[in-house]
């Protein structure tokens, strides 16, 4: 069986040195993979992953990104946070298992500009920090959504990646949050609370309100410890910021 491969640390840096004279191939719909060098690469203990379920809608890229968070967190399940946090896995597996993928994703239109088109590549193609694995490089952004997902809502994760990742917006306010994305319980509520306004007009998804909500538990979770409160204390804070921000919604 063939085991999950990662690129040495000296291969990720070549490579990141040579994104400007591979834009060709970056940009390339059919660019297939590139060729592992010797060394380049090492072999971890796991079975390397099946990511031949990666789906693309061709005119709303994004709309696929649910289903996709739980092949590739299925497929990978088996890493810890401390794995899936090491750039060397990611860049291995966009460039050689999933390129066509993170094309069609992220670069299906080549800026004029080689400059803007390095950067492209740079953001999706590699994870030069922790920000960066969660919310741009390909591959990894869609692990810690299914990560994220199975740990808040392991009864139906679909559902609620769903619910977070029909607006870009709502996405960003809620998991680039580091006070309240990584705390599992504080998430939960805040989920069971988005729950209840989806099915309810969804008024609380509108960009600036959401924004308003995530800012209001930011600034309540500086005061107190929120994992620390009783389960109905930390459910009414959050449904009372909920409301707050939108009854101060402008008319």
């Amino acid at each position: 069986m063939a085991q999950l491969r990662y690129y040495t640390a000296q291969a990720v840096e070549e490579l990141h040195r040579g994104i400007p004279s591979r834009l060709d191939w970056y940009y390339a719909p059919q660019g297939g993979r590139l060729p592992v060098p010797p060394g380049n690469a090492r072999e971890s203990r796991m079975a390397s992953p099946d990511l031949n379920g990666l789906v693309i809608n061709p005119t709303q890229p994004s709309r696929t990104d649910d289903v996709n968070a739980l092949v590739v967190y299925e497929a990978l399940s088996g890493l810890t946070p401390h794995q899936a946090s090491d750039e060397r896995l990611w860049v291995y597996l966009c460039h050689q298992q999933c390129p066509e993928y993170v094309r069609g994703r992220w670069l299906a239109t080549r800026p004029a500009n080689d400059d803007a088109a390095v950067r492209e590549v740079r953001n999706h193609f590699f994870a030069v920090d922790n920000r960066a694995l969660i919310r741009d490089n390909g591959v990894s952004r869609l692990w810690w959504l299914g990560k994220i997902a199975s740990d808040v809502a392991p009864e139906n994760p679909g559902e609620f990646l769903s619910i977070l990742l029909h607006r870009q917006d709502v996405r960003s306010a809620l998991i680039e949050r580091p006070s309240v994305s990584r705390n599992k319980r504080v998430l939960r509520v805040i989920y069971e609370e988005m729950q209840r306004h989806w099915d309810n007009g969804g008024e609380l998804f509108e960009r600036e309100v959401f924004r308003s909500w995530m800012r209001a538990l930011d600034r309540r979770g500086g005061v107190i410890l929120l994992d620390a409160l009783p389960d109905k204390a930390l459910a009414n804070l959050v449904r009372e910021e909920a409301d707050r921000s939108l009854a101060e919604r402008a008319p």
